[in-house]
């Protein structure tokens, strides 16, 4: 996973902030406890993500800096990938444990994300959701009740400093450097330094390294 875009937030002054964020989120490590352990255990044990189901959704209840700090601790040690510098706002949650989270990510209120990859500088809007891909209840040949069908997850893709607006549903992989408007339905693959607009998406504008590809 990449790396450069959040620290080149903490060499242009913010370094001290960030040390002290590391500081409390480890301090919060001692009051997550209760729900980390048994989240891991769980997984761990019983391949079971019910422990971890139950504690996202308790701590994204919890108001204000606290909160983002409890969530951080939380994420930070169930999660596959995930760094202290990780902020959730009220409501939002990871609903699977195989999320990997890059560093500099920041997640707005009642927002959330699935089996994806969240790569440095992601930022997302409010109400935004990241899904498992587009087969949650089966592709191809489905059962008539949908009950039926196994479940399919896939891992989703977003690339560095990325912006998802308000709002918008992603299924699909979206590169780096992109924005995906406010209500956007992702259910294609969006390339780099694009800028995706509708339901479904559909891009408006493509960056040099997107007209390259396409050239080609």
């Amino acid at each position: 996973m990449s790396r450069p875009c959040c620290w080149r937030r903490m060499h242009k002054g913010g370094a001290v902030r960030y040390g002290t964020k590391a500081v409390l989120v480890c301090v919060a490590h001692g009051l997550t406890w209760p729900v980390t352990i048994p989240s891991i255990l769980g997984r761990r044990l019983l391949h079971s993500e019910r422990g971890f189901d139950f504690s996202a959704k308790l701590l994204s209840l919890v108001p204000g800096r606290l909160g983002q700090y409890l969530r951080a601790s939380f994420y930070m040690l169930t999660l596959d990938e995930c760094h202290y510098d990780l902020a959730v706002g009220f409501g939002s949650f990871f609903s699977h444990p195989t999320a990997r989270v890059g560093r500099g990510v920041g997640i707005g209120c009642f927002s959330i994300i699935g089996s994806a990859e969240l790569a440095d500088g992601v930022m997302m809007g409010s109400r935004a959701s990241v899904l498992s891909g587009k087969y949650h209840h089966g592709g191809g040949n489905r059962h008539p009740d949908v009950r039926a069908n196994p479940l399919l997850l896939e891992t989703v893709h977003i690339g560095e400093a990325t912006w998802i607006g308000e709002g918008a549903l992603v299924m699909a992989d979206v590169g780096a450097h992109c924005i995906v408007a406010a209500g956007c339905v992702v259910t294609k693959a969006v390339p780099d330094e694009a800028t995706a607009v509708g339901n479904p998406a559909r891009c408006v504008y493509r960056g040099r390294a997107a007209t390259e590809a396409a050239a080609v």
